[in-house]
């Protein structure tokens, strides 16, 4: 459908790092809002500047005064800038503030080169830039056709500009249990390992299977750990990474991360984070170890099998290297020392489309491209002719989308029969696209066109469809839909694996009904802290029985306003969500609702977490007693009601009430008590559940049979409450 390629066209642009060299308009808006702050920053502090020095001229001035009222009038405007000065410092504020999030936003396609040398095997790197897909077919790395030279100087002025700060020294892991985690804690969803048919697990990050060739130990532990960590900050404002050195200079602790952000030189925001979408699991030092020492044995050869590549430390390499780098736009896609400023080198493609056809250069293929038949078909490598969609050209193909095609299977095509130097060679690399993925992308472009109607026919949506789009987009940046499924009728790289197929109550939940279920202020609280608790983090918050772990993605302030405006939104719930208030149970009620709860007819707490760890191993739903901070009461209701109409194929049963007399009463046996109650039997349980205590789930647990069964110390009753949100009723779903 074209719908369909359109759509997948939009996401493989930004996934694939098109926007590293072409600007199309909607992406990667970051780094041009900060270039935009940074500039009106320089505005604001000259004008304070020039503000004081006026200040002091007009105080002289009214020293000098001949009279008091000339005095006065001087002294007026003095203060009227200083004043001035100070809503300056207020808007200064205002827009570190955004600088702040911006900067948590703002992601690269690449890993950062500035840690090459903490992180790489050196004699690796000119091995992959002669053809990344050699050493990994599935790596969104393209090939730039490089010659042999260009890659001694692009290596050398890598190597001699990154960073030579002392790594920690890391003890070996256990391998074995490394191994375990990787497969069960959610890694799969994002990367994959193995090759060939013994591939398993997503595409949307590296393949991890020769990882032991080229990285440094000390460093995979750092980055498994935390990959959001940085070795150095840097400042947009002086332009530089910003040391120990600087901080010393100030008396101030070397320490940066999102709580201490603020430059010790000038005070305005540092980049204090890896530009990466790779979050945090927050797995312990020791687990980190263990996944990485796993990785290390990830190998074809050793790492000292490669060729010796002494050339990156010569200096003159190093200065022509630079050349080369900025004129194929690696910054693009890569932070690099020197190159934080670069811009893209590209086309701008945002209406593309709608370029006039004279305008696109299909070069000495203009008249072949315009006749078709027999011979017009310009591509001769295998590999390259077979990425276009159709096959060879048979039929006239001057037009755009014969130009897209070509131009994305062999990006190089309208280069041949001329002659040209290095330098004028077209630079686009070769991104090994599949057949279906350069139709997606040419659909994509064809689309790119420039409207003439008003601005008022286009499709710009104010409302709750804007708040949909803008969710999505941060959905698939951060690829939630390898683990969760937010549509009925899409799959996640999960649900997909083997592992999973008898173990379905292992898989993360299902979002189909999220903005419906959670209260949002619980679920803005949950994005940014997913453990529910700032001591003990190495732990899913509502969730614990699960091995797949939810992730710490440090989304910014920015981000998590739009997640839980799309949740809210794409659940059709109305916006600011006002809480419905829980009506206070009879004691009669109460003791009702009890029996219900307990019954053996629909043994709740046979599923569902207690905090007792024993039974809490073989647990497949969360503590009831987190329901009334995170659940929307009316919609527990419905669940319970009918949880497969919510989410099918719940472990969740069905059928636990029926309706009778226009109320809904339960199935199962009810005691004596029961006769005459007018109200829904589902309502009092729902009420009961959102006023349920930790004493009342114990006292349950044990009439039960499960004494054991207690939930959290007392002293840390109130803890949770605070810390933690809510629960699924029924069922990990």
């Amino acid at each position: 459908m074209p719908w369909g390629h359109i759509s997948n066209g939009k996401f493989l642009f930004r996934q694939r790092g098109c926007m590293g060299c072409h600007r199309y308009e909607g992406y990667d808006k970051e780094p041009e809002d900060l270039t935009s702050i940074a500039q009106q920053m320089k505005l604001f502090e000259q004008q304070k500047i020039d503000n004081a020095k006026i200040s002091a001229d007009l105080m002289k001035q009214a020293d000098s005064a001949s009279s008091n009222d000339e005095a006065n009038r001087f002294n007026q405007q003095a203060v009227a800038l200083r004043v001035a000065n100070s809503k300056i410092d207020g808007q200064v504020q205002q827009l570190d503030f955004q600088t702040h999030s911006l900067m948590q936003d703002v992601k690269k396609i690449g890993p950062n080169l500035k840690d090459v040398r903490l992180k790489l095997n050196r004699d690796w790197i000119p091995v992959w830039l002669k053809k990344p897909s050699d050493f990994r077919p599935t790596t969104k790395m393209p090939n730039f056709r490089l010659t042999d030279h260009q890659i001694q100087t692009i290596s050398a002025y890598l190597w001699q500009a990154g960073f030579t700060d002392a790594l920690p020294k890391q003890k070996p892991g256990n391998a074995e249990h490394g191994q375990q985690l990787f497969e069960t804690r959610g890694c799969l969803a994002c990367h994959s390992i193995g090759e060939g048919d013994q591939t398993q697990g997503g595409t949307f990050a590296a393949n991890l299977t020769r990882v032991g060739e080229k990285a440094n130990y000390d460093y995979l532990v750092r980055w498994i750990h935390n990959a959001r960590e940085r070795t150095r900050p840097y400042c947009p404002y002086e332009k530089k990474d910003i040391g120990p050195e600087d901080y010393a200079k100030k008396g101030l602790p070397y320490q940066f991360d999102l709580q201490h952000s603020q430059c010790p030189n000038d005070g305005h925001e540092l980049q204090v984070q890896n530009m990466t979408v790779m979050p945090s699991l927050r797995l312990s030092p020791e687990d980190a170890a263990d996944i990485a020492t796993y990785l290390m044995g990830e190998k074809k050869q050793e790492p000292s099998s490669y060729a010796q590549a002494s050339f990156m430390e010569d200096p003159e390499l190093k200065e022509e290297g630079k050349k080369w780098i900025r004129h194929y736009g690696c910054a693009g896609c890569h932070e690099i020392s020197g190159f934080e400023d670069e811009g893209r080198i590209g086309t701008e493609l945002t209406y593309e489309g709608s370029k006039p056809i004279e305008r696109l250069d299909f070069a000495l293929f203009t008249e072949i491209s315009q006749r078709g038949g027999k011979g017009s078909e310009p591509i001769t490598d295998p590999e390259d002719l077979a990425r276009l969609p159709e096959g060879p050209a048979k039929e006239p193909w001057y037009d755009h989308k014969g130009f897209f095609e070509h131009k994305l299977a062999e990006p190089n095509v309208y280069d041949k029969g001329k002659v040209k130097s290095e330098t004028e060679v077209l630079r686009m690399p070769n991104l090994h696209l599949s057949k279906l993925e350069i139709q997606d992308l040419t659909t994509f472009l064809l689309g790119s066109e420039e409207s003439s109607l008003p601005s008022g026919y286009q499709y710009k949506p104010g409302d709750s469809r804007r708040d949909i789009q803008e969710g999505w987009w941060i959905v698939r940046k951060y690829n939630c839909v390898g683990c969760h499924q937010f549509t009925p009728d899409q799959s996640t790289i999960l649900m997909g694996m083997k592992r999973y197929q008898d173990i379905q109550e292992q898989l993360p939940p299902k979002l189909l009904t999220e903005g419906a279920r959670v209260d949002p202020e619980w679920l803005r609280k949950f994005l940014s802290n997913p453990a529910l608790s700032t001591t003990d983090t190495n732990r899913n918050g509502v969730r614990p029985y699960l091995q797949v772990r939810m992730p710490t993605f440090s989304f910014s302030d920015n981000e998590l306003r739009k997640l839980v405006r799309f949740f809210q939104a794409i659940s059709q719930q109305p916006m600011p969500y006002i809480p419905e208030q829980v009506p206070s149970l009879s004691t009669k009620e109460n003791d009702m609702a009890r029996s219900l709860f307990s019954s053996t007819a629909a043994p709740c707490l046979k599923c569902h977490a207690t905090g007792d760890p024993q039974h809490d191993k073989i647990a497949t739903a969360p503590n009831f007693l987190l329901a009334k901070e995170r659940l929307k009461p009316d919609w527990a209701e419905r669940w319970i009601l009918d949880p497969q109409a919510i989410s099918p194929g719940t472990a969740m049963p069905s059928g636990l009430f029926k309706r009778e007399n226009n109320h809904w009463v339960f199935s199962g046996p009810t005691p004596p008590s029961f006769q005459g109650y007018d109200r829904d039997h589902s309502k009092l349980l729902i009420d009961y559940i959102f006023q349920l205590t930790a004493e009342e789930q114990r006292r349950v647990a044990a009439s039960m049979g499960r004494s054991s069964a207690a939930v959290q110390p007392r002293s840390k009753q109130k803890q949770a409450a605070t810390q933690s949100g809510g629960a699924s009723i029924g069922g990990s779903r």
